[in-house]
């Protein structure tokens, strides 16, 4: 306001002295023509000064704006975060670990000892394989419409309400004896059917856009490690796996973005994964440099061995590459001369970025990872994932 009483009195001095000069050069009679010229170029200059004053006006409501979508949206994301909130006791998942340890030692000892399991190490190992898994979520099978009807309207629904349950499946990092990480998936329990586990919305569900399901998946991601559920931690990353969808979404970014600049201890535990393909092209580099800006690392899903797209992803702020087991084990088809197994992992590993196996069928395929020098892997015969209970 005082700003404004200024220049208001700056132009009304401004117009008083005009008008003085002007009263004195008619009374020694200069011509009307000069006259004329004078009053139209001071005219002139307070017609520019309103419209600097004017454009300057301009540019401050469109900042104030802007800050002010920003605090609406951080509300927003606040309310968010402690309408979420409970009484829900935290549930921890250090006996995952111990079964992480169990599931690995023992074919890794046999490995070790002359290179052929032993009768009883095949025994277990086949029992385990053909006994049914405990916890497991049942996969939904595409001869049951109803079931999917249902699932459909559970997903709605959790979008809808901006709550979801979570379930995480352990990255297994056998060096250690313990997960290196966690996928997250939804846990959808529809009112009929069995219990699925979603990592990634592949096909379509009315009313519901992929964005705001990616939204929810991170934001969920971010409040689950505030209330310190599982054992999730910088070395123990949440991965949440993305696509395009949100990345163009500029309003779903933009929520997911002020979740971390709120907290933004939080960015260093969680992981986006992505497509490989999806990193390759220039069209998000500003959204990777914002994610990354943040402290928020990436993953590169199912990178073909190509050290020209090594390099691209690794210029995007990618740490990590997630490789089908098959792919590595050379039992997938390729295209002509495309680099085996071990050259893959001999890349990624001159480049310092770590080699995640996906899709491991078998602790034996396990064992043979490891000798290749992988040591981060996951699979649904290794660990399914185990939902964060209430």
């Amino acid at each position: 306001m005082q700003r404004i009483l200024l220049a208001i009195g700056g132009a009304a001095a401004f117009c008083a002295g005009v008008t003085f000069l002007l009263q004195i050069a008619i009374a020694r009679g200069l011509p009307a023509a000069d006259i004329v010229l004078v009053t139209s170029s001071a005219t002139l200059l307070l017609s520019l000064g309103a419209a600097a004053l004017a454009y300057r006006a301009f540019n401050r409501a469109r900042l104030l704006t802007h800050e002010l979508e920003r605090l609406t949206r951080s509300m927003d994301a606040a309310i968010k975060d402690l309408s979420v909130r409970g009484d829900r006791d935290a549930t921890r998942l250090d006996d995952l670990n111990a079964l992480v340890t169990l599931k690995l030692s023992a074919p890794t000892k046999h490995k070790a000892d002359d290179g052929v399991p032993t009768e009883d190490a095949s025994t277990e190992a086949t029992s385990r394989r053909s006994s049914p898994r405990k916890g497991k979520p049942a996969q939904l099978p595409a001869s049951e419409p109803a079931e999917a009807s249902g699932v459909d309207v559970a997903i709605r629904r959790m979008v809808a309400g901006g709550q979801a349950d979570l379930s995480l499946q352990p990255i297994i990092a056998p060096g250690r004896g313990e997960a290196g990480g966690f996928e997250v998936h939804f846990h959808i329990e529809p009112e009929e059917g069995k219990p699925v586990d979603i990592r990634r919305l592949e096909g379509h569900v009315a009313d519901v856009r992929p964005a705001a399901f990616e939204r929810l998946a991170m934001v969920s991601a971010a409040e689950a490690i505030r209330r310190g559920l599982g054992d999730i931690s910088e070395r123990k990353p949440l991965h949440v796996a993305v696509s395009d969808a949100l990345l163009d979404d500029k309003m779903e970014l933009a929520a997911v973005l002020d979740t971390f600049k709120l907290h933004p201890s939080l960015a260093r535990s969680i992981v986006v994964s992505m497509p490989e393909d999806l990193l390759q092209s220039t069209e998000h580099t500003e959204v990777f440099g914002q994610l990354s800006g943040l402290g928020i690392r990436l993953a590169a899903e199912d990178w073909p061995g190509s050290l020209d797209e090594l390099e691209t992803v690794k210029g995007s702020g990618v740490g990590m590459v997630k490789v089908a087991a098959d792919r590595l084990l050379d039992r997938a088809k390729t295209r002509k001369g495309a680099p085996n197994g071990a050259a893959i992992v001999e890349m990624a590993e001159k480049a310092r970025i770590d080699v995640i196996a996906t899709d491991v069928q078998s602790e034996e395929d396990a064992v043979s990872l490891i000798d290749m020098g992988i040591d981060l892997m996951t699979g649904d015969r290794l660990s399914a994932p185990r939902r964060l209970e209430a």
